[in-house]
């Protein structure tokens, strides 16, 4: 009898040490439960505006790239200028090299000018005075004639360093928004149908909010504007109204879909108004106000650094595209942090 006791101490510890073994293994379903609907939603909306920022760096990064890139070929047409000027020089500096050799032997200044150091050219020029003045004129055209050239060359280095690494900038802000919208749609997969269907129809009645302040449009379900804006800035407000539901996708600039920037680019280019697809770069370039002196049409930027970016429509709201997992949308002016206005 007192065998079997002790065997079933035995049975009884070993059991207790297996449910305690299988509570300390990382990744076993005591140590990860499924995440609630409530955590599930707010981590998602948090990794949502997290790749709604770091598309913002992207798309500041795409332009300052372009723009590296514009600026490379520039300065390579200014190279090719450059040495074409060298070398319609050559003629100049193969004629002193001959009439110097006959004189009796080639001259010091010219060997130096015949070099491919441009630093040592530029040390010769010391030599000039001791030439006649038609030989110094010539050469002190040919010295600039080739710090140019260096110059350009250099330019042309740096300039091309620059797009390079505005390029590597640009894959690694891609990668790191994928990866914020893949993580998104991981905690989604979590899920079961019934908590899916309540987030879906908390991501509808936030957008019905939105566009519940707008009148309705007599020929559809689109709002229309019929606010105090006139001129360009009305124009700019009709066509971001026309978008109100379309998805935010980053990098996207219509006509279908849109982030934060290409919202505020495509409606104001349809009034005539070319803005960059970048929030930072589009309050570098636009005429700052005062948010008391909002007037509707007006640009709002928000957070430090600036993030994001909307169209003031009046009322105290502004019309924008939110971040990955929301539509445009119509919203309060303060409902984030504002960083600054400015009037295109």
């Amino acid at each position: 009898m007192a065998t079997y006791n002790r065997r079933g101490l035995i049975l009884c510890a070993s059991s207790l040490a297996v449910v305690a073994l299988i509570a300390a293994v990382p990744g076993s379903a005591a140590a990860t439960p499924r995440p609630s609907l409530h955590q599930v939603q707010v981590r998602v909306d948090k990794l949502n505006s997290q790749a709604g920022d770091a598309a913002e760096l992207y798309n500041d990064s795409r332009v300052r790239f372009a723009e590296a890139n514009r600026r490379l070929t520039v300065v390579k047409h200014r190279l090719a200028a450059k040495q074409a000027e060298v070398d319609a020089m050559q003629s100049s500096v193969g004629q002193l090299a001959a009439a110097a050799y006959k004189s009796g032997g080639l001259d010091p200044t010219v060997q130096i000018l015949l070099s491919d150091n441009p630093e040592s050219f530029l040390q010769s020029a010391v030599a000039l005075n001791q030439l006649g003045r038609q030989q110094a004129a010539v050469l002190a055209q040919v010295v600039a004639a080739r710090q140019g050239l260096a110059a350009a060359r250099n330019d042309v280095t740096q300039q091309r360093a620059r797009a390079s690494a505005l390029a590597e900038q640009i894959k690694s802000q891609k990668h790191a928004i994928d990866t914020k919208l893949a993580e998104a749609k991981q905690l989604l997969g979590t899920l079961k149908a019934d908590q899916l269907a309540k987030y879906n129809a908390a991501i509808r009645a936030t957008a019905a909010r939105g566009h519940s302040v707008a009148s309705r449009s007599r020929t559809g379900n689109i709002p229309s504007y019929n606010g105090p804006a006139s001129g360009r800035a009305s124009e700019a407000i009709k066509t971001a109204y026309a978008q109100l539901g379309d998805p935010y996708v980053y990098g996207a600039a219509g006509p279908s879909a849109f982030d934060c920037s290409g919202l505020t680019m495509y409606a104001w280019n349809s009034a005539g108004v070319s803005l960059p697809h970048s929030s930072s770069a589009q309050y570098s370039s636009t005429r700052h106000v005062s948010i008391s002196a909002l007037q509707p049409g007006d640009l709002v930027f928000y957070y430090s650094p600036i993030s994001h970016v909307a169209i003031y429509i009046g009322g105290g709201r502004i019309i924008h595209a939110p971040h990955p997992g929301r539509s445009v949308e119509i919203a309060p002016l303060h409902e984030m942090p504002i960083s600054g206005a400015a009037r295109p």
